[in-house]
């Protein structure tokens, strides 16, 4: 038996927001001399996460619907070795709830994990004694948004004797904190002195050592490897560089998918397209999401790097990029003040965030014809992420053939944009292309 304390913390009121508890607990828990790892139960990424900034590493993605069981229990154990504990946030199904809500539920992964339950509710919204159904499978409960000391007893009080479950855990409104965390623009994260306020606020209140104790009760089933390769044996792959652009601009990875190029052979640079010159000599440059329009002037004004990426292209070698990677790869990039500035100019359009996008929506979708990442008719499964517009400029390749989804995969010679974000670790067959011979039988002329 693996002994790997662990813990789910998700809401069952509608539009409950569980993002400050959620801090307040990660930090809280750091505090009290634990190494934590966030877990988040999508596989795609939150507008703000301060997982990083508070226990040092990144959220990992869990997915019931992108994963099959014995994959994602894998890919669990992978992530949290060398921790002292795995928080797992999401959103439990509503026991009321006609239909569950597509894409992946943290429900599924409490029952595939065995993982003990922390419910969050919002004290706000508990009007004159009007309790929700008490879910069938709970551990524990934290209460947000208390008004004060004397509601946040009464209410755990009355908690404790109607549902027979502790309460563990308690926040109190803060309106001045939370205004400065609702500012935050998309893909920001809160300051140290933030999440440093919120975990104190956190711990007047509240027990870590009693939410240790219950993440610990439960030992998990030893799990077979299969998707990561055992480390005493030789990669099976032949060798592979891929450059990684990370910075303020672009920071959305899958962690367990660059974890397996690795395991597999691949050396895995990063660079940085707001400061570097000079691009690492690669075989594929990956560019994830992020929030390339907030830096447009910088990134279009860095014309080494720009220069430096088109000489790629012409060079027949790959590029893979997602959400603001895709954008960043566009002739021009509309910026927050609506102007538009030049980009790489490997794809023919124009960039432009979304104001009214929603989050992120899971779909299937077939190639409707073949490209380095797969054979056409292959199925790929991954989350839309709506927050980027293309207006196309020229003959644009869209790669799918689910009408209404041609460009939400597009691509031109050996790169390949995305608006779907795809976790290549729940994937196989894609992360296996990696590894294949790039093929510079399609040249690339230049860019605008």
């Amino acid at each position: 038996m693996l002994h790997l304390p662990r813990v789910a913390l998700g809401a069952i009121q509608p539009a409950t927001d569980r993002q400050a508890i959620c801090w307040a607990m990660l930090e809280a828990l750091v505090q009290s001399g634990c190494q934590v790892q966030h877990f988040l139960a999508h596989a795609c990424f939150t507008p703000r996460n301060a997982a990083l900034a508070i226990t040092g590493v990144a959220s990992r993605h869990l997915d019931t619907w992108l994963m099959p069981k014995a994959v994602c229990r894998e890919i669990f154990v992978h992530g949290c070795a060398g921790r002292d504990l795995a928080v797992v946030e999401g959103e439990f199904t509503a026991s009321d709830a006609d239909d569950p809500p597509a894409g992946s539920r943290l429900d599924m992964l409490c029952d595939w994990l065995d993982l003990p339950r922390l419910v969050v509710l919002d004290a706000s919204k508990l009007h004159d004694c009007q309790w929700p159904d008490r879910p069938n499978q709970i551990d524990g409960v934290l209460l947000d948004r208390v008004r004060n000391a004397a509601e946040a007893f009464q209410l755990q009080t009355a908690l404790e004797a109607l549902w027979d479950v502790p309460v563990l855990g308690m926040l109190e409104e803060l309106p001045r904190l939370r205004a400065g965390l609702a500012q935050l623009p998309c893909g920001a994260a809160p300051s140290r002195e933030m999440c440093a306020e919120l975990g104190e606020a956190f711990l007047r209140f509240s027990r870590p050592d009693r939410i240790r104790e219950l993440s610990g009760r439960r030992d998990l089933p030893p799990i077979a490897p299969a998707v990561f390769p055992i480390p005493e044996q030789e990669p099976s792959q032949p060798s592979l560089t891929v450059a990684v652009a990370y910075d303020a601009a672009f920071n959305c990875y899958f962690p367990d998918a660059l974890d397996l190029l690795e395991l597999h052979g691949a050396k895995i640079v990063d660079f940085s397209p707001l400061r570097d010159e000079v691009l690492p000599d690669a075989d594929v440059v990956y560019l994830g999401c992020g929030h390339p329009d907030r830096y447009a002037e910088a990134l279009s004004g860095n014309h080494c790097m720009l220069l430096a990426l088109r000489n790629h292209i012409r060079g027949g070698r790959r590029v893979y990029a997602e959400g603001g990677g895709l954008a960043y790869l566009c002739q021009k990039l509309q910026t927050p003040r609506g102007e538009w500035v030049p980009m790489v100019g490997a794809l023919p359009a124009y960039a432009r965030a979304n104001p009214q996008g929603a989050p992120p929506v899971p779909v299937e979708l077939t190639f409707a014809q073949g490209n380095w990442l797969g054979s056409a008719g292959s199925r790929v499964r991954g989350y839309l992420n709506t927050h980027w517009l293309l207006d196309p400029s020229g003959p644009l390749t869209g790669l799918l053939g689910e009408p209404g989804h041609e460009f939400d995969l597009v691509g031109q010679y050996q790169v390949i944009g995305s608006r779907l974000h795809l976790n290549f670790a729940a994937q196989a067959d894609f992360l296996q292309a990696f590894f294949q011979p790039h093929c510079p039988t399609l040249a690339y002329s230049g860019a605008e």
